[in-house]
């Protein structure tokens, strides 16, 4: 179970636009595929950074399977993060090393071992499709293949939480129902989604629950 417990916390983006939270709560439970949807500036964003630590709200809490995240010593983040794949908009994938050896790193950064890495990447590139993939660099694909893999590197760990922050902004519409579909056979396996977006499609599937930050919070864009 998450918990926002009437979060309060204001800043500007890095547009200048307002991000404002005011007394903020809601619940999510294990497995959930929740989705976050509101305009520009509502802090979907800012609502991942959070979970992940690298944003501290100015006033409520937050609790990760009844551990509050301000009880975190700043030592232990990266623990904490073991049990968290994230998706990002843009790859981030290392350019120079082929899809085996970038999930390779990702298994060893988080303190697996070499041994484990082969049978871990058969299986995620196998359960998403893309294990034809395991040779090619970053270049040799399109925007759509180098987002599955990064989706194959957020959950090569197995995480118990996915965060994924607009998987399919740059992606054609092909690709985007595409990562859709591997993104519920990843909800399948019992890992628990949080997934920011603008497309209001996203949210439409019977298993997928809305909160719209626009309504729920103090945001607004200007």
């Amino acid at each position: 179970m998450i918990t926002f417990s009437h979060i309060s916390h204001s800043y500007e983006d890095e547009d200048g636009a307002p991000v404002v939270y005011d007394d903020f709560s809601a619940e999510i439970a294990d497995d959930e595929f929740v989705v976050l949807t509101g305009a520009s500036g509502s802090g979907k964003t800012t609502l991942l950074k959070m979970l992940l630590k690298e944003i501290e709200p100015t006033s409520g809490d937050i609790i990760v399977d009844g551990v509050n995240l301000r009880s975190i010593p700043r030592r232990r983040i990266p623990f904490y993060r073991r049990d968290i794949g994230v998706l990002f908009q843009d790859f981030r994938l290392i350019p120079d090393v082929n899809v085996y050896d970038n999930l390779a790193a990702a298994i060893l950064a988080t303190g697996g071992s070499g041994r484990d890495a082969e049978t871990k990447i058969t299986h995620v590139l196998t359960m998403l499709g893309i294990d034809h993939l395991h040779k090619r660099y970053p270049r040799q694909m399109s925007g759509g293949e180098q987002q599955k893999v990064c989706l194959a590197r957020a959950v090569i760990n197995h995480p118990k939480l996915l965060l994924v922050d607009e998987p399919t902004g740059n992606l054609d519409p092909v690709s985007t129902a595409e990562i859709l579909r591997l993104l519920d056979i990843i909800h399948r396996q019992k890992i628990t989604i949080i997934m920011a977006t603008h497309d209001l499609s996203a949210a439409e599937a019977a298993h997928r629950r809305r909160i719209d930050l626009d309504e729920l919070t103090g945001s607004r864009e200007k």
